[in-house]
């Protein structure tokens, strides 16, 4: 048996088997994507995903290719001029990156691993502020006592979060951010190749006044296709039909939150003595809920990765500058509890033969 804590794509719920059997046998995804059966599902899943996941019913739910996907699109459709992107690792940073080839005068600010973002680093006359909630790359997190200070001291502005490796994971409070994404390889449990974007009233008044429509992926265009149950492209059926027999039958976000908590507890409580491989961060607040990162000597992480291959768990290299001295562990909804506890059990047998 393979125990795998790849941090995306990760480990698919077993059951998505089973129902991508259902996808083929109802022939749904033979159907063209303007047909009523095509409306219906799509419907049906934009409803489930409200309710299982707590979004705000005035909240438009999008689907399109990949998060990365969503850069081009927020560049595009939701700024004029300038954002400011605040980051702590690799994929934050390369989400600036990305929206500086449309926007040159979007700015990054980047900020340590063991503190919050500075708010007095950015030029005030930005149109949105750009974050990545849970950064895949290093195992950290805005907290939302942040989240809820960014939303306080700037209402006027437009705030986007990066929520790959937490949307279905987490239990977010919408309010606090206006455009949120995710690809659905991570915490969803799915397939690769599809993403989602929730966005605010707010933040749909905004691209209708730009009025941005010039891009197959343009926002309103997007939307506009969205309203009437439809994609603005031939979409990934089949993942849409997966997650919508998914959303079907896991438990509300509250609860899968939860649960994530106590094994994050569980794993960090059981390794406090360890010596070899210890937290990235220590800040209790700053650590994701659902990618662990812990930290060794480069030897050492070498032997851990052989040691691990040897016993069939699958961790995550370390990303970017972290390479050679991290590994990253996923804490998705899609991995048993008990894989946990045999994961826990492992680490420690390896700190004390090493």
């Amino acid at each position: 048996m393979k125990y795998n804590f790849y941090p995306g794509p990760s480990k698919i719920y077993p059951q998505v088997a089973r129902y991508f059997q259902e996808a083929m046998e109802s022939g749904i995804m033979e159907r063209n994507h303007r047909s009523t059966a095509f409306h219906n599902l799509f419907s049906a899943t934009k409803s489930l995903l409200k309710s299982k996941l707590n979004v705000p019913l005035e909240y438009e739910i999008i689907v399109v290719s990949s998060a990365t996907e969503c850069w081009e699109i927020i560049s595009q459709s939701f700024i004029q001029a300038s954002s400011s992107h605040f980051f702590n690792g690799a994929f934050g940073k390369k989400w600036w990156k990305y929206t500086q080839k449309i926007h040159h005068k979007s700015k990054g600010n980047e900020f340590d691993v063991r503190e919050n973002p500075s708010l007095q680093s950015f030029e005030k006359e930005v149109e949105l502020l750009a974050f990545t909630h849970n950064e895949t790359s290093n195992g950290t997190v805005i907290p939302q006592s942040f989240q809820e200070k960014v939303r306080n001291e700037f209402p006027e502005k437009l705030i986007a979060y990066d929520a790959t490796s937490s949307m279905a994971g987490y239990e977010f409070d919408w309010n606090l951010g206006d455009i949120w994404y995710a690809s659905v390889q991570k915490c969803f449990g799915l397939p690769a190749g599809m993403a989602l974007m929730v966005v605010s009233p707010k933040a749909i008044d905004r691209a209708i006044e730009i009025g941005e429509n010039m891009h197959y992926n343009s926002f309103n265009f997007i939307r506009k296709n969205a309203l009437n149950h439809e994609t603005h492209h031939t979409p990934n059926i089949a993942n849409i039909f997966l997650l919508n027999r998914l959303l079907q039958n896991v438990e509300n976000i509250s609860a899968i939150h939860r649960n994530l908590q106590k094994r994050k507890v569980m794993f960090y409580g059981e390794l406090k003595n360890a010596k070899k491989l210890i937290p990235l961060v220590h800040s209790e607040e700053l650590l994701s809920d659902t990618v662990f990162c812990l930290k060794g000597e480069k030897e050492v992480i070498e032997k851990l990765k052989q040691m691990a291959e040897k016993e069939s768990f699958i961790l995550g290299n370390g990303y970017g500058d972290l390479k050679d001295d991290t590994i990253r562990i996923a804490n998705f909804p899609a991995i048993p509890n008990q894989h946990y506890i045999d994961l826990i059990n492992f680490l420690i047998r390896f700190e004390k033969m090493n």
